[in-house]
């Protein structure tokens, strides 16, 4: 059944025609993802569906008591509501169709055959049907019910719920408006940018109820592996034309890079083939004898070029960012110990501690207000730690682009802005800025009148020019389309200095980085090795300490005695220690000593973790009704290679202290 209907839309800003015959239909279980460049109109395309704006031609017509939700890239709240008060409002809806069908049930069931007219029961039982229908379809709306849970998993705390929404910031006004979005159980859903100020697991959420949504989806985004695992048709929006794409977003890739190359195949064949009736036509047209073959050929050439296929065109300028460190750092880059920053007494994390070697790349991970910001803006000394020390490597220069933008002077102009990064004409600044996207008139704009995706942009600009050997990167993908994100991938992949990357983007942070820091519930966590396999396995390594990072299992929680046990970074061998040359014997026994004490450290390690290994057998072959399984057997794995690990020093250790005869 088709719930929309798009016939011929047609919309134009002066003599700029944005689309042109835009036509398709949207049905119950449809999910489309609407692409294009920055400005190709894919916002006012979805405005005119939802009604918000009107077409020069064409129409948009719903099926009979279809109803739709519309999510903005800029949405309004009642200031005066709570958080919750307003996401209750929204799920009214559902509760009232309840109501309805109960009503209809009890009417129906209450009336007698002779009191009931054919005509009117047939509308009721229509209305019914419709209404059981779209129940249905939609699942009963079980994924809905918990009101606030639906709050929770897109990144709200329970002390939110209380919040008046004139006090939220933009990004939770956003989160809010998709909570009420969703909640109000519409039968076709229009997302533009939804997982703009989400969290990843706020995002993996969406992507799991989307992905089990019944009605019609139109989904606006430049997140690629938000579309892969959502949507089963890609509408692109180019030239004016909107066309339709089967399967996600990679094969949607795919078939487009292969209709290109048939296209270029075509055009090139005809082309020679026009070039060959030409010659044909030149060389015989003179000649009484062939005149006539001649001018056939000739017509048939005309033929050919009416009919040519045009080449694929590259629909807007591409951005072209190169960058590659002007200096070599030092080996250590970046040094700190024990961070710790709380505020009005909410610990955002504590004793926080690494080192970031030269070239190192590293992702920075963790939920909306677990500090990643913050702690990126200690490490780059701009704001001050309760506790602990940051220290740089040697010749280490830095590049910082900040969430908000805010380096930048709004006031002034693209060009003053590029002017103010260091020493740069004029000239250089406009050449630099152009492979930016910033042409002719546009580097006169006063940076407040730029759009997200431009001060963007302008700050990637600035950061290229400098040639830093430390980047630091937060947020960097906010407000860009795919395209220019590919760029940055592919600008990041070739770059050869060390990154530090605050992202919510996964497949900019599984591109671009190789190593994962993780901030949650106040504490920080390594994982060696890219987002993907993070996730997958999410295997924390212990906090490093001069450089240290060996690989343990996430047995327990940071705060138990096994956790604290686990966290430990392993001792160097201890025969790699041994003490070399004549010794006294006051020596000698200090050193017993401490290998005696290394022993019995090694064998209580060993003890806690066969009885934690016990303790998960009992578990996994008992199970309780409320354990997760997935995750015990994770834990056995982890706590099975931490024993391993740890019989084999405490091998080391016995094997030293008897040489020494402890």
């Amino acid at each position: 059944m088709s719930l929309v209907q798009v016939e011929n839309l047609e919309k134009s800003y002066g003599s700029d025609t944005l689309f042109t015959d835009v036509t398709f239909q949207l049905g119950w279980g449809q999910k489309v993802g609407l692409v294009g460049h920055n400005g190709a109109g894919k916002t006012t395309l979805v405005r005119i569906l939802a009604g918000e704006e009107v077409p020069d031609r064409g129409r948009v017509n719903y099926a009979r008591g279809v109803r739709f939700g519309y999510l903005r890239q800029e949405e309004v709240v009642n200031p005066q509501k709570t958080v919750l008060e307003e996401a209750q409002s929204a799920f009214a809806p559902i509760l009232e169709m309840e109501r309805r069908m109960r009503q209809i049930e009890a009417e129906i069931g209450s009336l007698s055959p002779e009191a009931i007219r054919r005509e009117d029961l047939d509308a009721v039982i229509w209305e019914y049907s419709q209404l059981q229908e779209r129940f249905e379809i939609m699942g009963g709306y079980a994924a809905l019910r918990d009101v606030p849970q639906v709050l929770y998993r897109l990144g709200f705390a329970p002390e939110d719920l209380s919040k008046p929404c004139g006090y939220l910031s933009g990004g939770e006004k956003t989160r809010l408006a998709l909570a009420r979005v969703l909640l109000s159980g519409p039968d076709v859903l229009y997302l533009d940018e939804p997982t703009n100020h989400l969290d990843i697991e706020a995002i993996e959420w969406l992507e799991s109820y989307l992905k089990g949504f019944g009605g019609a989806l139109l989904l606006v985004s430049h997140d690629r592996y938000f579309l892969d695992r959502i949507v089963t048709q890609i509408a692109e929006l180019d030239s004016g034309r909107l066309t339709f794409y089967r399967g996600n977003y990679t094969n949607f890739q795919q078939q487009k890079q292969a209709l290109q190359r048939r296209i270029e195949q075509i055009y090139e064949r005809e082309q020679r083939e026009i070039a060959r009736l030409i010659e044909f036509y030149e060389k015989w047209k003179s000649t009484p004898t062939r005149r006539n073959q001649a001018m056939a050929r000739k017509r048939w050439a005309e033929r050919l070029e009416a009919r040519l296929v045009e080449p694929p065109k590259t629909i807007g300028k591409k951005l072209r960012a190169k960058l590659q460190p002007e200096r070599l750092s030092g080996s250590e880059v970046l040094v700190f110990e024990g961070l710790t920053k709380q505020y009005g007494g909410k610990k955002l994390f504590e004793n926080v501690s690494g080192v970031v070697q030269r070239g190192e790349r590293i992702g920075i991970v963790g939920p909306n207000g677990a500090g990643k910001s913050t702690l990126v803006r200690i490490l780059l000394g701009r704001e001050t730690p309760d506790a602990g020390i940051v220290r740089f490597g040697l010749n280490v220069t830095v590049g910082y682009f900040a969430q908000d933008t805010s380096d930048l002077d709004l006031e002034a102009t693209v060009l003053e802005n590029m002017l103010e990064v260091g020493t740069i004409s004029p000239f250089e600044a406009r050449t630099h800025l152009a492979r930016f996207l910033f042409v002719g008139d546009d580097v006169f704009r006063p940076v407040k009148f730029l759009s997200g995706g431009e001060k963007n942009k302008l700050v990637l600009a600035q950061i290229t020019w400098l040639k830093p050997n430390l980047l630091v990167l937060d947020e960097p993908t906010n407000h860009l389309d795919i395209e220019s994100r590919e760029a940055l991938v592919q600008m990041l992949k070739d770059y050869e200095g060390t990154l530090l990357l605050v992202s919510h983007d996964r497949y900019l942070l599984d591109q671009t980085t190789e190593k994962t820091l993780e901030l949650a519930g106040g504490q920080a966590r390594w994982y060696d090795m890219p987002y993907s396999l993070y996730r997958e396995r999410r295997q924390p390594i212990s906090t490093r300490i001069s450089g240290s990072a060996t690989p343990v299992a996430k047995v327990a929680g940071p705060d138990s005695a096994l956790g604290r046990l686990l966290a430990e970074s392993p001792r160097k061998s201890a025969i790699s220690g041994a003490i070399e040359g004549p010794v006294n014997g006051y020596a000698l026994n200090a050193e017993r000593r401490k290998a005696r004490k290394q022993v019995e450290e090694a064998e209580r390690r060993v003890e806690a973790l066969e009885k934690r290994l016990k303790e998960l057998e009992e578990r996994l072959y008992h199970p309780r009704p409320t354990d997760n399984v997935v995750a015990l057997s994770q834990e056995y794995q982890g706590v099975q290679q931490a024993l391993e690990e740890a019989l084999r020093l405490w091998e080391e250790a016995a094997s030293y202290a008897e040489k020494l005869g402890a």
